[in-house]
């Protein structure tokens, strides 16, 4: 955090990143937080990461702390104490990995067990500039994040596009709720004052928008 007076006071928000390993956490991070893209490289988180940048939102100076979780199953357990007070919660999947989409359900079940009903959500399709590789479609991400309650962008931490506004968007809500003293208003984008669960038949093949077929699984089994 910036030990600049000038921030002394400003509010802090905390975001949390999770998702599968290999989609593309840190890269977006790094590419919001640094504006640059480690090409070539593989990032893999161990445990658990911050970083903290300062953005404009409903016309005022506001602190995002970002949280950067490992995507592996031994660290879930950890990932899972980092929930509870959390502002929002951002769940990236890689468009060309079919199985990173399909685990998005249990990860939302996982954070919808750990979170306060008002928490943001944003469902993240990134890998964006590597289209010809897409095996998730855009309307799939689309129509899962309505069911969910979740805002939704396609990025690409690569180009930076969409970057900033997956962020800046998170941002100007939480301000703008944070001001009015009300919770995230999720008519459209969910609830406020709770997430409608996810349907069974959502990626149904009969309800698919493309020829991609997804397994369906039921939300939070107890066995």
């Amino acid at each position: 955090m910036s030990t600049d007076s000038r921030y002394k006071n400003v509010q802090t928000f905390k975001l949390l990143l999770v998702g599968d390993s290999c989609v593309g956490k840190t890269s977006l991070l790094i590419r919001f937080k640094d504006r640059i893209f480690l090409k070539g490289s593989y990032i893999s988180t161990v445990g658990i990461d911050f970083k903290t940048k300062m953005v404009n939102a409903d016309g005022r100076t506001i602190r995002l702390q970002i949280w950067d979780t490992a995507g592996q199953e031994k660290f879930r357990s950890l990932t899972k104490s980092y929930y509870r007070d959390s502002n929002a919660v951002i769940l990236v999947y890689d468009i060309g990995r079919s199985d990173t989409f399909v685990h998005t359900k249990s990860w939302m079940c996982e954070i919808n067990a750990n979170v306060l009903s008002n928490t943001l959500i944003a469902l993240v399709g990134n890998k964006a500039d590597e289209d010809k590789d897409r095996v998730v479609s855009k309307v799939d991400g689309e129509r899962l994040a309505k069911e969910s309650g979740a805002l939704f962008w396609e990025t690409s931490a690569k180009t930076g596009t969409n970057v900033d506004q997956l962020f800046q968007s998170i941002a100007d809500r939480l301000a703008a709720n944070s001001d009015a003293g009300s919770p995230i208003d999720r008519n459209g984008l969910g609830l406020a004052s709770g997430r409608q669960p996810l349907s069974d038949g959502l990626l149904d093949e009969s309800h698919a928008a493309s020829d991609t077929k997804w397994s369906i699984f039921k939300c939070c089994s107890s066995s």
